[in-house]
């Protein structure tokens, strides 16, 4: 499965996604819970908030810590090979918007193959960087703090709320920047960090 970038920084319209996962690395780890938010011109309109149940049990003590998801609570959820055409009906031809979304995009590619859509997408994470850079983080909790967005929770559907919040008000502050002068700053922001500062991290 191939996920074009979006050329574009500017949506009205779009699906915010975000993944629980029992792990970091999409290979040996297994989607837990699903939470997708469909936006039209600029609000919310839907939702699709999906528990999986993971091949491997039990979930790792750390995740359900973290996460709130327990074993328990997904023995009767359904797999992921039977809610992943749900996923691809509900965002149909996108754009996908997440925070660090590569991460939920690559558990995406290795684990519902059986359907091949090619939605553009767009990480909120670089905006965020670019919007507040004097944050020593931007990680997704650090963010929701310090701006008193949607309460995040690492829980999927929360997760999104609160990215959908972060992108509307990132938009306003770029707003009358072209693409081309936002990916600058982006650049720009990379090349100047410090190793070690900010957070990709969830």
């Amino acid at each position: 499965m191939y996920f074009p970038k979006s050329s574009g920084f500017f949506f009205d319209s779009y699906c915010v996604l975000d993944l629980e996962t029992t792990g970091l690395r999409p290979a040996s780890c297994e989607i837990i819970e699903i939470g997708i938010l469909k936006i039209r011109q600029g609000k919310p309109v839907a939702k699709m908030d999906v528990l999986i149940k993971p091949t491997k049990l039990p979930i790792p003590a750390f995740i359900t810590n973290l996460t709130g998801i327990s074993t328990e609570m997904v023995m009767e959820a359904p797999s992921i090979d039977e809610v992943s055409y749900w996923i691809y009906d509900f965002i149909q031809d996108g754009p996908i918007l997440g925070y660090n979304v590569l991460f939920d995009l690559g558990f995406l590619k290795e684990h519902t193959r059986t359907h091949l859509p090619e939605p553009p997408f767009l990480d909120v994470l670089p905006l965020a960087r670019i919007c507040y850079p004097e944050l020593p983080r931007h990680s997704l909790s650090h963010m929701t703090a310090h701006l008193h967005l949607y309460q995040n929770t690492h829980r999927a559907i929360d997760d999104c709320a609160a990215t959908y919040q972060l992108y509307e008000l990132c938009k306003k502050k770029l707003e009358g920047k072209s693409a081309s002068q936002i990916q600058h700053e982006i650049d720009q922001f990379r090349q100047n960090r410090r190793p070690g500062r900010g957070s990709s991290n969830k």
